[in-house]
């Protein structure tokens, strides 16, 4: 089963379109009506009637057109679609820019299903109507339709290329788990717009998930440089940095994170001081590494994974001692940490203890994992 998309797709940057292909213009409505739509009008009305009765008709679509667009550019989307509804239902022929335009305020409403519905109408009258695919791809996507939604974005690529559109489409296939062509359609997406932070944020997202590590890091630099103040950006290079072993670039990057929360008037994260602590720690600087971390266990003192990283710390110092404390407690908090029992194991195996350390691997075991090996040597005469 497709996932459904956890971003929501972006509007289309766009270029002006003529008036009459713009149901939500702030132009005067009149301009919607051309020759055709008079004569669609025109069937509307009673036999019999004269010219008078008729230019009273086309006058009453018009008003209710400048109510349904007022009503829209305002937010009103209950008043919009009613009174879009009513230019539809009283139409022998309804206009697709009326159908596309309730569909937009039912897409703006939340109502996805609706707004696909009056999509896939617009598209039967005018199959070129600008955007509608992109819009129709959009309600798709937050419908859970997500392959509908990459044909209808497929469509509109076809008619129209725009980045937005290829970043949109990776959204689908992302859910479809098409992920070399969602990363496909991210780097068309950026070769567009290079310089749209959102983009490589996706893209780093994404290739840190197809274990592409550096070309992760190296998207998430490119978000720093673009936007220096989000510390969410400081904090991806950090992880990203430790991931590849460039543990100077990742001290940085979090200590960057801390400082501008600082600065902002925040107490200082956990996440930034461990994230320091883990990278200066690779680097050797194991009493620098403690002093982070107790910042950051005074902040979250019942946290297993800062437990486990101090227990290692305390380990790499020569302080076996506290570290089995720190340990202990990680695993008290959670039974089934993996990291803190394997760290467990080996402190015990360095101290002799083989009993205990056989216990931990057993449980690791126990949790499905390929520990074999080490009960092997623990075993062995």
């Amino acid at each position: 089963m497709a996932k459904k998309p956890t971003a929501k797709p972006v509007a289309k940057k766009r270029t002006a379109k003529p008036a009459a292909k713009n149901p939500t213009s702030t132009k005067p409505a009149i301009n919607l009506l051309d020759r055709s739509a008079v004569l669609r009008a025109a069937k509307t009305i009673a036999p019999g009637a004269g010219a008078n009765d008729l230019g009273a008709e086309l006058g009453d679509v018009v008003a209710i057109e400048v109510q349904a667009e007022a009503a829209l550019e305002i937010g009103d989307l209950p008043r919009a679609i009613r009174t879009y509804t009513r230019l539809i239902d009283t139409a022998a022929t309804p206009l697709a820019s009326h159908l596309i335009a309730r569909g937009r305020a039912y897409y703006r409403a939340g109502d996805h299903v609706s707004a696909i519905g009056d999509f896939e109408r617009g598209l039967a009258i005018e199959p070129r109507y600008p955007d509608l695919y992109f819009d129709k791809g959009k309600a798709e996507l937050q419908a859970g339709r997500v392959g509908d939604a990459e044909a209808s974005f497929t469509q509109d690529l076809e008619l129209d290329p725009s980045p937005i559109s290829f970043y949109n489409r990776h959204l689908a296939r992302k859910a479809l788990g098409d992920r070399d062509g969602a990363l496909a359609d991210l780097d068309r997406a950026i070769e567009g717009m290079p310089d749209e932070v959102p983009l490589r944020v996706a893209r780093s997202i994404l290739r840190a998930a197809t274990s592409d590590a550096e070309g992760a890091l190296a998207d998430a630099e490119h978000a720093v440089v673009l936007d220096p103040g989000d510390i969410s950006h400081h904090e991806r290079c950090g992880r990203l940095a430790l991931a590849v072993g460039r543990n100077e670039r990742a001290a940085a990057a979090y200590a960057t994170a801390r400082r501008i929360a600082v600065e902002a008037g925040d107490i200082p994260d956990a996440e930034h001081l461990a994230g320091e602590a883990l990278a200066i720690g690779q680097l050797g600087r194991h009493g620098d590494a403690l002093a982070l971390l107790d910042r950051a266990l005074a902040i979250s003192p019942d946290d297993p994974t800062l437990r486990c990283n101090r227990g290692w710390m305390l380990h790499l110092a020569g302080r076996d001692t506290d570290a089995l404390i720190d340990l202990d407690h990680a695993i008290a908090l959670d039974s089934t940490y993996a990291k803190a029992l394997q760290n467990r194991a080996a402190i015990y195996t360095s101290l002799g203890d083989r009993s205990r350390a056989l216990a931990d691997y057993r449980r690791l075991d126990e949790l499905g994992h390929d520990v074999s090996d080490a009960i092997a040597r623990l075993v062995a005469p």
